[in-house]
């Protein structure tokens, strides 16, 4: 089940995307056998992790039976990539068959390396490109590339996956500077631009005071966000649409697979699964990692086989993002399963018992905008997942509120809290622009058992 025509104005291929779901399981699964075989043969830690989990690619002849495998996350990863540098023991390929190598960013300790051949940038570009189609881009968009263009899976990927679409790209980059940068999005007339959510609110407020123009002025028609859970806050969308004049459209995606393989259509009810074809999708809870049907309205962690990967092949990885699943039927007819983020797993807290993502609490923070600007961060004085109310949250208030305004704020605040997520906030507001703002994904955190004392990022 590959793409077999060209995108035709609503689908990057039809017979895929409106393929029953239960089918397209049924095909990368059967893939995901070929798969599991292959990597026993030629990698020494998954023969190895199979080994003691006593498990042998014969042992799996139906979906149920990954659940035998064991799974693969960043920390074993990591590991694998220290014993056998640089590209680790789950290298299914001869090195020399490498053509191409991306890395994480780091932001969690030294970078992975994901390493690609020719084959597997053709898969990668295939589902960043169903990705970009699926939220709106054509061939008469003209993209802005605002992030990293050198190891960053988002930068040189999504390049060439606008490209491949026909679209104009314009690799700006990190580095212009935001002067720079924005009058090349005005000059050449940009119509996409991506970025975080935090800083797509920052990058409006600049446009104002740097070209003297309201952001909307530049004639946006879409805004693609990402890297954050923000794009799917209706607070926060609301702030975004409202400054670039446009509406934004959510994506996903995790460096060992593909810059962007979800993204939110049209249809405008979650992001659509765009890697119907390469990636074996599983939920299981959290907790338990016991697997969890994907049905309208479950809630879980996604799991993720490359099925169609050659040198770096990810069996059973668990992304550690905590999603909200739609199945019901849409106008578009795209049968894919459908999510929101909650958030990561391993971002949580725990509350007196009560499961806290960071992104609800900057929701109902940014419900007060104009008088809070939506950023915070959640001040920890221990590593989580438990932590003892009440949980101190900085936040940051409008320069122009008096100390009596503020102070009913705060109490607004800490009741809806309270209402909303069940635990007990203590606000503390901090002058507007203190958090740092990134095109990189935010931090929520300040961790002062590391000597953060001026925030993290």
């Amino acid at each position: 089940m590959t793409p077999t025509a060209a995108p035709d104005g609503t689908y990057y291929d039809r017979e895929l995307e409106t393929t029953p779901w239960e089918q397209v399981q049924q095909a990368t699964f059967e893939k995901a056998q070929r798969q599991i075989e292959r990597v026993y043969e030629r990698s020494v830690v998954y023969r190895e992790r199979f080994d003691e989990a006593g498990v042998k690619p014969a042992d799996v002849r139906v979906p149920e039976d990954l659940a035998q495998l064991p799974f693969f996350d960043k920390e074993v990863e990591r590991e694998s990539q220290d014993r056998f540098p640089p590209f680790g023991g789950h290298l299914a390929v001869d090195p020399v068959d490498v053509v191409r190598v991306h890395a994480s960013s780091g932001t969690t300790g030294r970078p992975t390396f994901f390493a690609l051949t020719a084959r597997d940038l053709d898969t990668w570009n295939r589902i960043m490109a169903r990705s970009f189609y699926t939220m709106g881009m054509r061939d008469d968009d003209v993209y802005a590339l605002l992030g990293n263009l050198s190891m960053f899976v988002g930068g040189i990927p999504a390049l060439t996956a606008t490209e491949s679409l026909g679209a104009t790209a314009l690799p700006i980059g990190a580095t212009a500077g935001t002067q720079r940068t924005l009058e090349l999005m005005r000059d050449l007339g940009t119509t996409l631009l991506g970025a975080t959510p935090s800083f797509a609110v920052y990058l409006a407020e600049l446009v104002e005071q740097l070209l003297g123009i309201p952001a909307r002025e530049l004639g946006l028609r879409r805004m693609m966000v990402g890297g954050e859970p923000g794009g799917q806050i209706p607070a926060v969308r609301e702030q975004i649409e409202e400054a670039w004049g446009c509406e934004i459209r959510d994506v996903m995606g995790i460096g060992e697979f593909a810059g962007a393989m979800w993204a939110e259509s049209d249809d405008r009810d979650g992001m659509h699964f765009c890697g119907q074809a390469e990636i074996h999708l599983e939920l299981i809870d959290p907790d338990t990692a016991e697997p969890i049907p994907f049905e309208d309205g479950a809630t879980g962690e996604l799991v993720y086989t490359a099925v169609e990967r050659e040198a770096v092949p990810m069996i059973r990885f668990r992304s550690h993002d905590h999603v909200l699943v739609r199945t019901r039927e849409v106008p578009s007819g795209r049968t894919a399963p459908r999510v929101t983020t909650l958030g990561r797993t391993d971002d949580m807290l725990i509350v007196r018992g009560i499961n806290v993502f960071p992104s609800a609490v900057r929701d109902v923070v940014a419900s007060f905008a104009p008088r809070t600007t939506g950023h915070i961060q959640i001040v920890l004085d221990n590593p989580g997942p438990i932590v003892s109310p009440p949980v101190p949250v900085e936040i940051e208030v409008a320069d122009d509120l008096g100390s009596d305004e503020r102070e009913t704020l705060a109490d607004q605040i800490a009741d809806r809290v309270r209402q909303q997520l069940n635990f007990r906030a203590e606000v503390r507001f901090i002058p507007a622009g203190s958090l740092p703002r990134t095109s990189l994904k935010t931090d929520y955190f300040k961790r002062l058992w590391e000597g953060d004392g001026e925030g993290s990022n």
